[in-house]
């Protein structure tokens, strides 16, 4: 199922594949700037979302709901 930014919510767990590598997370808090709070379901590092896309989107970019 994909998803967009904007239906993005707390406690849901979400994937990410960009420039040929995949994260998967927990939305831990949503701010007020269209940030989001998330920790990586594989390390438990907790970071924003702006910084693991801070470089773009490259061509094989997808966003979806697990």
């Amino acid at each position: 199922m994909h998803a967009s930014f904007n239906t993005i919510r707390t406690g849901k767990r979400y994937q990410i594949v960009n420039y040929e590598e995949t994260w998967q997370f927990e939305v831990l808090e949503i701010f007020d700037n269209n940030d989001y709070k998330i920790k990586l379901i594989d390390t438990l590092e907790v970071q924003l979302l702006s910084d693991l896309i801070a470089f773009g989107k490259g061509k094989d970019f997808k966003f979806e709901e697990l």
